[in-house]
C-alpha cells in the first residue's frame, strides 16, 4: 500500500510540475549568467529517479541514494551536449535533493520566476552587475515564499558551495561573485519574509525599487 502511494504521488507530481513556469536557459546561452538553470521537465525527471531508488531501496541512506545517483550518471549524455542536472548540481545541492525532492522542484520555479522577472525589469540576465543582484534577490523571496526562509537559505547557500578558484568572465575573481550572492540572497529571503503575500509581479517591483533606492543595500561589482 505504501508503496502505491509513493509511485502515485510520483506520478502526481510530474503531471502538476509539467505545467509549471517555461524552462531557464542553460548556462553558456545568451544570458551570460554564472548560474546553472534548468528546464523543469529535465529536473522532474532526476527527482522522480530519486523516489524511485527510495521506493525500491527504502532501507538507503541519503549518502547511498546519491551514491547509485552518481553511477547512473556518471556517463549520462556525455559528448551529446546535452546538460546532465545531476552532475551539474553542487554536492551540497545533490544532498538537499535527495532530502528535500519536492522542494528543490520548487527552488528550481522561484528560479525561473527570477530569471523571467529580470529579464522583463532589465531586458537581459547579465554577470555581476545590477540585474544579477536583482536576479538574486527575487530568486531568494520567491524560494522563501514557496519553501520557508530555512530551506530558502539552505538551497541557496549550497549553490554557492563550489570552487571559487580564479575569475568569472566578467574578469571579477569567483570569490567576489560568491560574496556578492550571499549578500544578495540574504536581502531577498528577508524581503521575501516582510511579503510574502504578494504577487510574482508585486515581488519584482518591491526589489527592483529596493535595488534602485540610494540607501539599497544590495551590491553588485560593475555596471
Amino acid at each position: 500500500m505504501k508503496k502505491k502511494i509513493l509511485l502515485f504521488l510520483n506520478v502526481a507530481i510530474m503531471v502538476m510540475l509539467s505545467f509549471s513556469i517555461e524552462a531557464f536557459a542553460e548556462d553558456g546561452e545568451s544570458t551570460g549568467t554564472e548560474q546553472e538553470y534548468f528546464e523543469q521537465d529535465k529536473l522532474i525527471s532526476v527527482i522522480n529517479e530519486i523516489l524511485t531508488i527510495r521506493q525500491q531501496n527504502p532501507e538507503y541512506t541519503e549518502e547511498q541514494i546519491i551514491i547509485q545517483m552518481n553511477e547512473r550518471h556518471s556517463e549520462f549524455e556525455k559528448g551529446r551536449g546535452v546538460i546532465d542536472i545531476w552532475n551539474a548540481l553542487t554536492d551540497s545541492e545533490k544532498k538537499l535533493c535527495v532530502r528535500y525532492p519536492f522542494d528543490a522542484l520548487k527552488v528550481n520555479t522561484a528560479k525561473n520566476i527570477a530569471t523571467s522577472q529580470t529579464e522583463t525589469k532589465f531586458g537581459f540576465n547579465g554577470l555581476g552587475d545590477k540585474s544579477d543582484a536583482f536576479r538574486h534577490g527575487i530568486w531568494n523571496a520567491e524560494m522563501t515564499i514557496l519553501i520557508g526562509k530555512e530551506k530558502a537559505e539552505l538551497f541557496a547557500t549550497a549553490h554557492e558551495d563550489k570552487d571559487v578558484t580564479g575569475y568569472e568572465s566578467d574578469r571579477y575573481p569567483k570569490t567576489a561573485h560568491r560574496d556578492m550572492d550571499l549578500h544578495n540572497n540574504e536581502l531577498g529571503r528577508r524581503i521575501g519574509a516582510e511579503n510574502a503575500c504578494v504577487s510574482e509581479e508585486e515581488m519584482a517591483d518591491i526589489i527592483y525599487r529596493e535595488i534602485n533606492s540610494l540607501s539599497t543595500q544590495f551590491i553588485w561589482l560593475h555596471d
